[in-house]
């Protein structure tokens, strides 16, 4: 029996703020309820919200704005649901040409290779074992100790598993490439 008083009394509270101009949201945290619960009493006494139709000139207005906003941000101003929303803006997705694509992909893997030589420089203690010379990355070299052992060059391969990558660098020591030069016309020993 108390059960019933407890609902009628939270369907009251639900109609009255409703009646005060509440939206489902604000009467949601107000009385710590579902919007389920509050639909289904306003609902039962023909409050419920009516599905408003959009008209043309809404959907070219939420189209503008949607260019620069959230969903959520389009659904708060023009006071309808995030669903709403979805349904009638056109996608944000920029559809490239074969050109572009080329050239993210192009981006990607640099950036991907240079962070890969970043770590793997990083790995080996960052400067020129030679000279102690670490200000450009670019100007640092992974040369092999004994050429024999050689399974592949750093440089070509860094798209392989980082095990891997570890244990080829592990047969190298970091020079600088005036350092290697040297190195490599007999005027430095390893």
């Amino acid at each position: 029996m108390e059960d019933n008083v407890i609902v009628k009394s939270t369907k009251e509270k639900v109609i009255e703020l409703r009646l005060q101009g509440k939206t489902y949201k604000e009467i949601k945290q107000q009385l710590k309820i579902s919007k389920a619960t509050i639909s289904y009493h306003l609902n039962s006494v023909n409050l419920g919200t009516e599905i408003k139709a959009m008209t043309n000139d809404k959907i070219v207005s939420l189209n503008e704005y949607y260019k620069k906003h959230t969903t959520k941000e389009c659904a708060n101003k023009f006071s309808i649901s995030e669903f709403t929303v979805k349904k009638y803006v056109m996608p944000k997705r920029v559809i490239l040409t074969d050109e572009q694509r080329k050239i993210l992909n192009y981006q990607r893997v640099k950036k991907y290779r240079q962070t890969v030589k970043e770590k793997l420089v990083e790995y080996k203690g960052g400067k020129c074992e030679k000279c102690s010379y670490k200000r450009c990355i670019a100007a640092l070299d992974f040369h092999h100790k004994i050429p024999g052992e050689k399974d592949f060059g750093i440089s070509q391969f860094r798209n392989l598993k980082w095990k891997t990558l570890l244990e080829e660098v592990d047969k190298c020591m970091l020079v600088c490439s005036n350092c290697h030069r040297e190195i490599h016309n007999g005027f430095l020993e390893i």
